[in-house]
């Protein structure tokens, strides 16, 4: 069976060579400009259903295969693909296109094409243009980057997505500053990458916020600002939900957790709802407790996650609004997704007479201790 995918690989790459070769003879007409296309590449994508990388791959081969002539004779021989093929074509254009270059070399490429998969190949193929024309190269970096956009668009309810373009050198410093932060973290993190991703966004956001990273605006550092009564964040029976900037109503337990480790400015309301009184801001907890925190846990306490103190959130273990107390021996740290799970997921924390904490999943939180399994109970 192998050789027969090998085979039907080589058979594919013969008709693509073949549609290429047609294809430049159909440029050279008229015709796809009287169906109303600006260029082949729109005609193909059009009329072939074929994306524009593509479209221009194939029309790039079909231009040069006289000066691709070993190329092609290795693709016959299984040596190297089409997506190779297509590679050198259009670094021979951008060569043939630049006023300061020497003649296209085929040997060159070849040999590394050879020897490189196509993603490597095509790095192979950039430094070559860069060689060749070092003002091209940037202009088209350049280009790219006139073209970065990202769009934020809201649903109702509040959530929130988000698609734009990066241009490689910003694509690059975006995933640099994302992906360590969306490696799996802690015992039974099943979440798949693009959910890592996601979290790892709002935790760098979380983070720019916390630590005054975010510029000033108006004399005052940018922040999330909720309103909440204080039987919701007591999750008192018939409470309101909590109001979030840009989201909306948002559930008691996201109050809370936003409410662990934050500045709280207390707002009192006359019995015409209208503001009687403004309290000062004070921090929970105080600096030199922060410290002491940092000191004693390290980190995120949670088994086996490595996240360093300075992302954590000092978690109250009984909430300060059901009268937990804002001390030591009631705070711990977590990284934003375990202070999620202890909140928002349902999870909780323990602590035993001798100090030692424990996370008990959702459903077996709810168990008689008896029930329990100790497989049950994930020991911090």
């Amino acid at each position: 069976m192998q050789m027969e995918i090998r085979n039907l690989r080589m058979a594919l790459n013969s008709l693509e060579l073949e549609f290429a070769a047609v294809a430049a003879e159909y440029e050279a007409t008229d015709d796809w400009e009287k169906d109303g296309h600006v260029s082949l590449v729109s005609w193909l994508r059009h009329e072939c259903h074929m994306t524009a990388h593509a479209a221009a791959g194939s029309r790039a081969v079909g231009q040069n295969q006289a000066d691709l002539t070993k190329s092609i004779e290795a693709m016959n021989k299984g040596e190297i693909g089409f997506a190779h093929l297509a590679l050198m074509a259009t670094t021979a254009n951008e060569v043939k296109a630049s006023p300061t270059a020497e003649p296209f070399k085929e040997d060159d490429l070849l040999t590394l094409a050879k020897n490189h998969m196509v993603n490597r190949f095509r790095k192979d193929c950039a430094h070559v243009r860069h060689a060749v024309d070092e003002r091209a190269f940037l202009a088209e970096q350049l280009q790219d980057a006139s073209h970065r956009w990202l769009e934020l668009l809201p649903y109702e309810g509040g959530a929130l997505s988000i698609r734009g373009f990066f241009d490689a050198v910003s694509g690059a410093t975006v995933r640099s500053a994302l992906e360590p932060l969306a490696r799996r973290n802690g015992t039974g993190d099943a979440r798949e990458l693009e959910k890592r991703m996601a979290d790892a966004l709002v935790e760098i956001a979380e983070h720019s916020l916390d630590k005054g990273l975010v510029p000033q605006h108006g004399g005052q550092r940018p922040h999330v600002q909720v309103t909440v009564p204080i039987e919701t964040l007591q999750r008192k029976p018939g409470a309101p939900a909590a109001e979030m900037d840009f989201a909306g109503p948002v559930a008691a337990v996201s109050a809370q957790r936003l409410a662990c480790d934050a500045s709280i400015s207390r707002v009192v309301l006359d019995s015409k709802s209208e503001v009687f009184e403004i309290g000062r801001s004070r921090r929970l907890p105080s600096a030199a407790m922060r410290r002491a925190l940092l000191a004693r846990d390290k980190g995120c306490v949670w088994p086996r996650c490595d996240r360093a103190a300075t992302w954590t959130a000092a978690h109250h273990v009984v909430h300060w609004a059901n009268g937990g107390a804002t001390d030591l021996s009631n705070l711990v740290l977590l990284c934003r997704r375990h202070h999620w799970m202890v909140h928002e997921g349902g999870w909780e924390l323990t602590r035993s007479k001798n100090g030692e904490i424990a996370a008990l999943p959702p459903i077996i939180r709810y168990l008689p201790s008896w029930a329990r399994a100790p497989s049950d109970i994930v020991a911090v």
